[in-house]
């Protein structure tokens, strides 16, 4: 037990420490990021808005230096503005009437937009994104334009300033390159996530592989000495119990008029019988048989463990059903072990009902997947008390038991047995109307004889 118990416990840390250092990497790499890309959208707004207000500020100051007050004035000042950076540029009226635009044909024009009223309603400068008439992505920045009058001699009057309105579109692409840069940075880091995801199942399942080979070697390493020991059982115990119930019987029968002597020696045979049944029950876990696969007929198997059961059924009150689909194939296993298998499956269910109730023993054939073998389901119930919940991970463990009486091989002989043929063995259903243990068998082509 040591052996196994050290291959499974320490095994889950590794496991869960790699897929939780998995998981905080790439929860915070995709923080970072997501953030970064936030952060993009709103750096390249504030850059060509920082960059539309230097713009405005200059124009406003080359026009109070030259005095361009009037329209003319000021369509050739913005039409002398030649900056790569800027898609147009427009002095507006109050009323919405354009002064001065870097595409003078529409100088005279009105502007009504949304935008330009709430500039000149407020007096605070905004800006958005906009997409122009050429499908070009522009960021438009509308801003108060105070020019105060110039007075004689080149004095400036700035208690009576003229307030106009300045629009000043700016290319955003290269502004946007950070939000596409972002933007890449995201996808190359959800790549980079799925690698790592992938990375990690993979450790997880070499992992995996490592523990369950380890507890394999710790498993085979267990039955190697088992299989020492139980060689000395055979050897040093078998023989001697063989004589002693021998002599038992021999004895209970000499002593047949005397009561109190016959139950005692009936007694030392019986508990001969259980102590040869627990060499045996170790012999046959310690070094187990491969099976011998031969054609074998489930149905006929399944009656006569239900007949070799049936006495012991009808004195503990529990009615036996068997539930066999007409079209269960033959399966390639070994007869004697299918036997051994359902036969303890169907004591362990009898000694579950002391007070009676009912033992079913149904068998299915089921269809394959593509790809994938037939199988023969056999499922094995009782309507007894169930198995608590915190012996459920280890009712197939050598040893295991929950009876005073009882070994703690039998269900670990039936795994063995179910495993060697290439099966499963689990436990379905349980609780206090009763369990169910079914065993899952492929089915094959005729093996040799």
């Amino acid at each position: 037990m040591r052996a196994m118990r050290f291959g499974t416990i320490p095994g889950r840390w590794p496991i869960w420490t790699l897929l939780a250092t998995l998981a905080l990497l790439s929860v915070g790499l995709l923080a970072v990021t997501l953030l970064n890309y936030r952060t993009a959208g709103q750096l390249a707004e504030q850059t060509l808005q920082n960059s539309g207000l230097r713009a405005a500020l200059e124009l406003a100051a080359e026009a109070r230096a030259q005095s361009a007050r009037d329209a003319d004035a000021l369509q050739a000042l913005v039409t002398a503005q030649h900056r790569r950076d800027v898609a147009y540029l427009a002095i507006v009226e109050r009323d919405g009437t354009i002064l001065a635009h870097t595409n003078p044909r529409l100088a005279g024009r009105r502007m009504e937009d949304p935008a330009f009223v709430r500039t000149r309603d407020t007096g605070r400068l905004g800006g958005e994104f906009v997409v122009l008439g050429t499908e070009e992505e522009v960021y438009e920045l509308t801003v108060p334009f105070h020019i105060p009058p110039v007075g004689p001699a080149g004095l400036v009057d700035v208690s009576q300033p003229r307030f106009r309105i300045l629009r000043i579109a700016l290319h955003a692409a290269p502004a946007r390159q950070v939000v596409y840069q972002a933007q890449a940075q995201i996808l190359f880091v959800a790549v980079a996530v799925l690698v790592l995801a992938g990375l990690g199942a993979w450790q997880v399942r070499t992992l995996r592989r490592y523990f369950a080979l380890q507890q394999e070697a710790a498993r085979q390493e267990r039955l190697a000495a088992l299989g020492g020991m139980a060689a000395v059982l055979a050897h040093e115990i078998r023989n001697p119990l063989g004589a002693i119930k021998g002599l038992a019987q021999f004895l209970g029968e000499k002593q047949a008029a005397d009561p109190t002597q016959q139950e005692m020696t009936q007694t030392i045979a019986q508990e001969a019988t259980r102590l040869e049944r627990l060499v045996n029950d170790l012999l046959t876990y310690a070094r187990p048989r491969p099976p011998d696969r031969q054609s074998a007929n489930l149905p006929g198997i399944l009656g006569e463990v239900l007949r070799l059961a049936l006495p012991a059924a009808e004195s503990a009150g529990v009615s036996c059903r068997l539930d066999i689909a007409e079209e269960a194939p033959p399966i390639a296993a070994d007869p004697d072990q299918l036997k051994q298998l359902f036969g303890n499956l169907a004591l362990n269910a009898l000694q579950a009902m002391p007070n009676g109730g009912k033992l079913t023993l149904a068998a299915r054939p089921m269809d394959g997947k593509r790809g994938t073998r037939r199988t023969v389901e056999v499922a094995v119930e009782d309507t007894g008390s169930g198995i608590p919940e915190a012996d459920l991970p280890r009712v197939f463990e050598p040893f295991y038991t929950t009876r005073t009486k009882g070994t703690g091989l039998g269900l670990a002989i039936c795994k063995q047995i179910v495993e060697a043929h290439g099966g499963a063995l689990r436990v379905v259903r349980t609780g206090p109307d009763g369990t169910t243990i079914l065993v899952t068998l492929p089915v094959e082509g005729t093996a040799h004889v």
